[in-house]
């Protein structure tokens, strides 16, 4: 065997190491042919010394590690000296490299290796101080190894002198402590660890996550006794008391689940994500958890906060793909689901509503008890029917959570058809009685819609008594048909999706004045428009006066013509004509004045989704022919119970010319503006 080029250019006549039987090492000194000879019989002793050969291996993979980062490593010390001055190990005097390869042992030294500037210095000090003593003597202290760095991390090689730093060797460390003390040493073999090391702070907690990480996999971990269990042969001799030995396994302290979330157990915030309201925050029953774990598929520790909007709101299954559910459970919550689900009846008795939890009561119909009171009080019909409480309330949880009759069937304890029919009886009898007080141009005078004009709208399109509208279509969306002219009808080319389309027209403050249709996909709000004011004898040109305002989109812009004919003072955004690039400031400013006026109608929208489900999930088509029932009846509840927008965001009075109001972007961040509007005296505004 030829020893390397490095071999005999680096050491001619001077010192090779030769592997003994017992793994060390023996110095010898002589000629390059005898540095040749004992590079062979070190190769030869290699082959039989595995535990040498397995340290080199293991100690050159966790080099290569180091190298495959891009970090360059002192060979001494394992510091990253990425950052200090360094020397090539290879290029330094025969008896450096001699020093060298006594500290690094049993390491082979290559031409890619490095030292650091101090343990350089080092190097050179013993063996100028060496140069006249014995070469024994010289060997010996040559084999002790030293560092040039103290105040450096043992892991990282940062400098500690100004950051805080950790001992590694420590008296009566604890299971942890020693865990972080065997990672440490394993990734620096073959190199051990002193009581002088340290490392810094970043690399003490890095070490400790993964010691806690290796102790969860341990515990996770069944035991190889229990899995390598051997049978026993059975003595001879019959035992007066026998016993069998039972391993148990290691108690799991937290379980990993992929069809079942859950909050976080905190009591500071609402479970809902990116919710900041913290003012109403609310515990919950454990009546609403057993519903919500058997429903959503969600837990809620004992700990865990509901704000009062979201607890009025029907959008639990959100929780599930938020971000901030956790898929982990621990024993304590294991037991707390096992508590409240062995009382959990999935059956309600509604016939006793005064005796049911209000809670529950909120999450399945929409309302409090007391406005369920005040509408069977409206409506004294329904109390006359046979089942009519309970028609009334299969009703309002269909619309709330949009479940199909059979499902309801099964949660009130009543045949499918029986509920249906009571639920059809309701149904009518809300659409005779209720609706026509809360709904339709009859139902409220001209001098009443003005007291729903807001002071933003008032200020910049009021004059004397004229009312003002704003009008919009909405969506509810459809299953396909197998009905070739249904689906043709009911196919919308702008949301690609099967759809109907109901139209509202809505006060500045929210108030729902009529709601009309339903109307075919391909009919465009301009068309929808038109028919409702083409004839002189419509029930909407007789309510409406010369000098009305109707502020409108631009998808109403085929109809203006025929609202202008009638007298009716319309209000659009301004659209670019052919060849215009950019609106000119009045146009802009003139559409930012329609647009702070007409996003009330796309909250009242929103209403209807967000109260009732049954109206923003695909419909049935079993039930297409009470849709427009169901949305009149969404309508006149919205107009009863909720609460109307108000002047509180704006910062001004009836006395100040100066208005603020609120506005969000079109764009997909939905940021929040602020727009400033003087009002003249002479009711015309100026921006």
């Amino acid at each position: 065997m030829v020893a390397p080029s490095w071999y005999n250019r680096k050491f001619p006549g001077t010192v090779s190491r030769v592997l003994t039987g017992d793994g060390g090492a023996a110095v010898a000194f002589g000629d390059p042919q005898e540095g040749v000879r004992l590079w062979e019989a070190r190769r030869m002793l290699e082959q039989v010394c595995e535990t040498s050969l397995q340290v080199q291996r293991a100690h050159g993979r966790a080099t290569n590690r180091w190298k495959r980062g891009y970090t360059l490593v002192a060979i001494h010390t394992l510091f990253c000296i990425n950052n200090f001055r360094r020397y090539r190990a290879l290029d330094q005097n025969a008896r450096v490299c001699t020093l060298i390869c006594n500290w690094v042992y049993p390491q082979i030294i290559t031409e890619d290796d490095y030292i650091c500037e101090a343990c350089w210095e080092l190097a050179m000090a013993a063996v100028n101080q060496n140069l006249q003593q014995d070469i024994s003597v010289s060997d010996e202290q040559a084999g002790q190894s030293q560092r040039g760095h103290i105040n450096v991390c043992l892991l990282c090689g940062c400098s500690i002198v100004r950051r805080q730093s950790d001992k590694i060797l420590r008296d009566n460390p604890t299971d942890l402590q020693q865990n972080m003390i065997n990672i440490i040493q394993m990734k620096l073999q073959p190199r051990q660890v002193t009581p002088t090391d340290r490392v810094c702070h970043a690399c003490w907690l890095r070490t400790k996550r993964e010691a806690l990480r290796s102790n969860l996999v341990d515990e996770n971990r069944i035991p190889e006794e229990i899995l390598q269990m051997e049978i026993m042969p059975q003595d001879n001799e019959p035992h007066e008391n026998p016993q069998e030995e039972l391993a148990r396994p290691n108690i799991i302290e937290s379980i990993t689940l992929t069809d079942y979330r859950r909050a976080a157990n905190t009591g500071n915030h609402c479970v809902f994500t990116d919710c900041s309201n913290t003012d109403t925050l609310h515990t919950v029953s454990d009546q609403l958890r057993a519903i919500i774990l058997s429903n959503h598929k969600y837990y809620l520790p004992k700990l865990a906060r509901v704000c009062g909007d979201h607890l009025d709101r029907n959008s639990w299954d959100s929780l599930f793909e938020s971000s901030n559910s956790i898929n982990t459970f621990n024993v304590d919550q294991v037991q707390h689901i096992f508590s409240f689900v062995n009382a959990f009846n999935p059956t309600l008795d509604f016939d006793n509503v005064e005796e049911m939890d209000e809670r529950i009561f909120i999450y399945w119909v929409g309302f409090s008890k007391e406005k369920y009171n005040m509408l069977l009080a409206e409506v004294p019909r329904i109390s006359e029917i046979k089942g009519g409480r309970l028609g009334l309330v299969s009703l309002l949880i269909k619309m709330r959570s949009g479940d199909s009759d059979e499902r309801i069937a099964t949660l009130v304890q009543k045949p499918r058809r029986t509920l249906e029919t009571l639920m059809d009886r309701v149904r009518e009898v809300l659409v005779q009685d209720f609706v026509p007080r809360y709904l339709g141009i009859t139902h409220l005078s001209r001098e009443q819609l003005n007291n729903h004009t807001l002071a933003i709208p008032n200020g910049l399109y009021g004059h004397e008594n004229n009312v003002i509208v704003i009008c919009d279509g909405t969506y509810i969306y459809i299953n396909k048909s197998s009905n070739y002219m249904f689906q043709k009808d009911t196919y919308s080319l702008h949301k690609y999706r099967n759809l109907l389309k109901p139209f509202l027209i809505v006060a500045s403050d929210g108030y729902i004045i009529d709601c009309f249709g339903p109307y075919k996909a391909t009919t465009s709000d301009a068309e929808i428009m038109s028919s409702l004011f083409q004839t002189e004898t419509s029930p909407l040109r007789l309510y409406f006066r010369e000098n009305d305002v109707f502020i409108l989109d631009r998808g109403f812009r085929d109809c203006i013509s025929l609202l202008e004919e009638c007298g009716y003072r319309t209000y659009m955004p301004d659209s670019l004509l052919e060849g215009e690039h950019q609106l000119t400031t009045a146009q802009a400013n003139r559409s930012r004045c329609v647009t702070i006026c007409r996003w009330v109608v796309e909250v009242v929208n929103g209403y209807f989704k967000r109260d009732f489900k049954i109206l923003r999930q695909e419909y049935f088509h079993r039930s297409l022919p009470h849709m427009m029932k169901n949305f009149r009846i969404a309508a006149a509840l919205l107009n009863k119970f909720v609460t109307r927008l108000r002047n509180n965001d704006l910062r001004g009075s009836e006395e100040t010319t100066l208005i603020r109001g609120r506005i969000k972007s079109r764009h997909i961040s939905r940021k929040q503006y602020f727009v400033y509007i003087l009002v003249e005296n002479n009711n015309n505004s100026s921006l």
